[in-house]
């Protein structure tokens, strides 16, 4: 891939669609009021994952009691309820005196051609893949049933935090904090270890792994991120244990030191463009744009936390520094979304300087964007984001609400 090639092409895609958002919808439960927002019961309807299919048409919706929504695309482009269902139950760890919670860390969409859309879900220990089919109802009307086909549980003795799919459309990993797995979609009971960094003592034990995401396009390579800021590539041709890894991607010039900057430089999602030809990754403060044959600093750094910076101890003692904040490509590997506080997010040009502000609200409470040396929000945040595969329109989950934003475009009646 020649960079300067595909700089050039993206700021001709910059300069014919101008990165201007509107409003299209918003969709959730609020929250009583008159509770303590901070609830436990609130906190049920809370987000915990969003995702489109390969084709745009569905949006599943994870929740943290563990209901999925799956919402569908209408004709005039916004999306209406197509089914839900209770993926996840809370269950009790006997061994480790530890209730799992049912809350729906990931949701991924079988990415692959099939007759019967699939979605593949998971809360802290289990994951389940379910197929929706719809059936003629009683009277003649369509109904939509969601059925369980396989459950994969038991291979991993900590949380959970990722899954993806590969392109071989025969297995998918699952990443603990200090495991990855291999599995085959048609073997539930056994999973294959390709990564382990858990020490043999545990008291040296130095970082966890956060996220991890396939290639795209080539069926041999995934990349997983670590609480100290590092990415490695790993290829499956080199060995079947991938403790060694084909690349390690670092980033050593870091603004902070001192007791932070671990915590800021813990990298919480980690994706490959989809075209497979960069990978990006978000931490605490920046989101970075890397080329994988440049390991020792990344292509370009978005920062948008600068102002974080010395809050950084009260955002610390409120536990917001561990806030893991998502990021999403858009269909062509060009431009980037992820969110901030004060439900703020962020539209960045992946291969350029431009970087677009905007505040998820009610289009009755429109409210600008909340500048950064406005007062902090730290509660009011837009952890999860989705980008349609083929259009631009993009998801954010804050809280209970759920944002659709549209691209403008010239010949928009609006």
């Amino acid at each position: 891939v020649n960079v300067e090639e595909v700089i050039a092409k993206a700021n001709e895609y910059y300069e014919s669609n101008a990165s201007e958002w509107e409003f299209s919808q918003m969709f959730g439960e609020e929250d009583d009021p008159s509770s303590d927002s901070d609830t436990t019961g609130a906190e049920d309807n809370w987000i915990s994952s969003l995702a489109f299919d390969s084709t745009g048409r569905f949006l599943a919706v994870g929740y943290n009691c563990g209901q999925v929504v799956v919402l569908t695309q209408q004709e005039d482009q916004t999306y209406q309820l197509y089914t839900e269902f209770k993926s996840h139950d809370s269950e009790f760890d006997f061994l480790t005196s530890m209730e799992i919670e049912e809350k729906i860390n990931q949701i991924k969409w079988f990415p692959y051609d099939s007759c019967i859309p699939a979605l593949l879900t998971t809360n802290d220990k289990t994951i389940k893949l379910f197929k929706m089919l719809e059936k003629e109802g009683a009277e003649g009307g369509t109904e939509v049933v969601v059925k369980p086909k396989k459950v994969f549980e038991g291979a991993h003795a900590y949380n959970i935090n990722s899954v993806s799919f590969n392109s071989d459309g025969e297995t998918f990993i699952s990443t603990d904090d200090l495991r990855i797995n291999l599995w085959n979609l048609d073997i539930t009971t056994e999973a294959f270890g390709i990564v382990d960094i858990k020490p043999e003592n545990m008291d040296e034990l130095s970082e966890v792994i956060t996220s991890s995401c396939f290639h795209p396009k080539s069926c041999n390579l995934f990349v997983y991120s670590t609480s100290k800021g590092m990415i490695r590539m790993a290829d499956l041709r080199n060995s079947a244990l991938c403790d060694r890894y084909a690349k390690e991607f670092e980033d050593t010039e870091s603004d902070i030191g001192g007791f932070f900057q671990e915590l800021v430089t813990t990298i919480s999602d980690v994706k490959f463009s989809p075209d497979g030809n960069f990978i990006v990754s978000r931490d605490y403060l920046t989101m970075k744009i890397w080329d994988p044959r440049v390991e020792n600093k990344p292509l370009r750094v978005v920062k948008f936390h600068d102002h974080l910076v010395p809050k950084l101890c009260d955002l610390y003692e409120n536990d917001s520094i561990f806030d893991k904040f998502e990021c999403s490509w858009n269909g062509n590997s060009y431009r980037l979304l992820t969110g901030s506080y004060n439900n703020n997010f962020y539209i960045c040009d992946a291969f350029g300087s431009h970087v677009t502000p905007m505040c998820a609200v009610k289009p009755t409470a429109q409210k600008p964007f909340a500048h950064p040396n406005q007062h902090l929000e730290a509660s009011q945040k837009v952890l999860h984001t989705a980008w349609h595969p083929t259009q631009d329109i993009i998801a954010l989950g804050a809280k209970d609400f759920g944002y659709l934003y549209v691209r403008k475009t010239e010949n928009d009646p609006k």
